[in-house]
């Protein structure tokens, strides 16, 4: 599409451009117009795509006028054009009036003075003006003027004398050079635009910008469905106007931009921040970006999906909980009432009793099923190391800290349920942060002064009597009267001794694959008596390891109670049959003390615990987290 046109003043300029652009600027249209007509053809080829109109003089600038985003390129008038019009002129008449209106009449006089010639030169601003001017060049003396095609035509029809200026081939090549010159300029720029225009419209941020006067000058799709108010209707208008709270004001008079904040528009609430624009040093706009928090929410929705997939999942439903006695069922269907609310859950259970799996059927049968399941051993890490693992820490928030921050357990959890096992073994500072977050529902990360809103239910679960840890002072008593919403109780194995058959032949299946039923493995009377006479300190934990050490090594068929009484742990002091273990502390396994000791030398540098140890990053993790193998109970 040509977007250059050339409009000549009459016929003997328009077949003079002709011949001049022939075969050079073949691709600039031609036309005929003066003054008001040029401006009306210069309207039409405006509407055909043109975006360059080169004239000349008067017409030039009333096409300007007319037209104000038109380029128009006014023809300069050469000195080698006034010459010539000078040289004719004085061939006919000695005393020579320069009647145009500048810059065409600069340096006639010198040039009159060049060629022997008198010359005055008679000005004007308005086509009215120029009558007058040729009469007064009249009565001075001037035997013949000099000026423009208007100029000529207005002398024709008073009698007066005039030679015209005429626009030569470099006049008229220099006016194309420059009129090609600035409509690349303008596909540039209209090339940036549509870029710009292209982000505007394709971000899911509304933004509306103002100049230094806060003056609308940009409102994009978004922000004018968020500010009901389409951008024809806002730009050019005074920023109050369209949206009064915006801030921008204030903003244009300090020049200090503002993080995001939550504030309503209308009947929603949106995130808005707001950012000064500064040119060495001056602030010359204002800039507000805003989102429907709406629409943070499916995005957080969605991270919270990916972050599922990753591996916060639990496994265990109720219905995997192996067992048919009425203490277990009872416990069963307790859980089952407890999921189908929102309050905290506190599980306590002798070691080994499947509070975690217990925990995980809660989550699976709540109303969160959809969210992440994030659980972690309180017992696993020591109290700082375990403050930064639930509630995040910001770049540089403590010596080892990673250099991007971390989230917390907290914000992974978000939209699920959190599971703080062995919530006894956590110490009174983590404690106090703690509640602070189940009372408040906002995390704050280590090093941050940000709160974070979190949607988490917690389930908690302790082998220990929190309520004498609570006489004890070593553990907070608002803590517990927190936690302690809904009571879970676990029975140990020793009350659910029916169960023990059971459980028994699963693990043994369990541990040997399909080895079990190949070699038919039968529990002989004897074996069955020892396992009801036992006492189980370690509960279904201890009798899966009993069973797993059954499979390494028998290679008969029939167990015997022999083999089953010499693979037994001997009890630990103070659990003795009938005897509850929640009066002991709780056994330890003593890779866990080895862990905690490193951290502490290490100041939580996992890296270099792991180096300490002479075990593998991910290893000294799972230890640390205090991960157990699945099973049934």
């Amino acid at each position: 599409m040509d977007t250059i046109a050339f409009i000549a003043l009459h016929g003997g300029m328009l077949e003079n451009a002709r011949q001049v652009f022939a075969g050079v600027h073949d691709d600039i249209r031609l036309a005929e117009g003066l003054m008001d007509g040029a401006a009306e053809a210069a309207s039409k080829l405006a509407a055909a795509g043109v975006e360059v109109v080169i004239s000349r003089g008067a017409t030039a600038r009333c096409i300007q006028r007319a037209l104000p985003d038109l380029s128009v390129v006014d023809i300069s008038t050469s000195s080698m054009d006034l010459l010539t019009a000078l040289h004719r002129a004085k061939a006919r008449a000695e005393r020579i009036a320069v009647v145009a209106y500048p810059p065409m009449s600069d340096g006639a006089r010198e040039m009159g003075a060049m060629l022997g010639a008198e010359v005055s030169v008679y000005g004007w601003e308005t086509q009215e003006d120029i009558a007058p001017a040729l009469q007064r060049a009249r009565q001075d003396g001037a035997g013949i003027v000099v000026g423009g095609y208007i100029t000529a035509l207005i002398a024709a029809r008073l009698g007066v004398p005039c030679q015209p200026v005429e626009s030569g081939a470099q006049s008229l090549l220099a006016a194309a050079r420059e009129a090609k010159r600035i409509a690349h300029g303008r596909g540039v720029e209209k090339a940036k635009s549509q870029l710009m225009r292209a982000v505007l419209t394709s971000t899911d941020n509304g933004i509306l910008a103002v100049d230094r006067r806060g003056v609308v000058t940009v409102l994009n799709p978004v922000a004018g469905r968020l500010l009901r108010m389409t951008e024809a209707d806002a730009v050019g208008r005074h920023v109050g106007e369209v949206w009064a709270r915006s801030g921008l004001e204030r903003l244009l008079e300090t020049g200090q931009g503002q993080a995001g904040q939550v504030e309503r528009v209308f009947d929603q609430e949106i995130m808005c921040a707001r950012t000064a624009i500064n040119v060495r040093g001056e602030t010359v706009g204002a800039v507000a970006t805003f989102h429907d928090v709406r629409q943070i929410q499916k995005m957080e929705a969605t991270v919270r999906k990916r972050i599922l997939a990753s591996g916060h999942v639990a496994a265990s439903r109720f219905q995997d909980i192996r067992g048919e006695s009425p203490a277990l069922r009872q416990a069963l269907a307790m859980g089952a009432d407890y999921a189908r609310t929102a309050a905290t859950v506190l599980i306590h259970g002798e070691t080994g009793t499947g509070k975690e799996l217990f925990a995980q059927g809660i989550h699976n049968a709540s109303a969160r099923r959809g969210g992440p399941f994030v659980a972690v051993n309180c017992a696993a890490l020591p109290g700082q190391l375990l403050e930064s693992e639930l509630f995040g820490y910001v770049p540089g928030a403590f010596t080892g800290a990673s250099q991007k921050g971390k989230p917390g357990l907290f914000e992974l959890a978000h939209g699920g349920t959190i599971f703080l096992d062995e919530i006894a073994e956590m110490d009174l500072p983590t404690q106090g942060r703690l509640l602070r977050v189940l009372q408040e529902k906002k995390v704050m990360r280590l090093g941050s002064d940000q709160v974070i809103p979190v949607d988490v239910r917690v389930v908690a679960a302790t082998n220990k009597d929190l309520g004498r840890l609570v006489a004890a002072g070593a553990f907070r008593d608002d803590l517990f009267y927190r936690l302690n919403v809904l009571r879970l109780r676990l029975p140990p194995l020793r009350a659910r001794r029916e169960d023990i058959p059971g459980l028994a032949a699963h693990f043994l299946e369990q541990a040997s694959g399909q080895r079990a039923q190949q070699q038919g493995f039968r529990l002989e009377e004897g074996a069955l008596a020892a396992l009801h006479a036992h006492s189980w300190p370690g509960n279904v934990r201890e009798l899966q390891n009993v069973m797993a050490r059954v499979v390494a090594v028998h290679r008969e068929q029939d167990i015997s109670g022999a083999l089953i009484r010499s693979l037994l742990d001997d009890p630990p002091a103070g659990c003795g049959q009938g005897e509850p273990a929640s009066a002991a502390p709780a056994p330890r396994h003593p890779g866990q003390e080895r862990v905690r000791e490193a951290l502490e030398r290490c100041g939580g540098r996992v890296s270099e615990a792991a180096r300490e140890l002479g075990v593998s990053r991910s290893t000294l993790w799972r230890r640390m987290r205090g991960q157990k193998s699945p099973s049934g109970l």
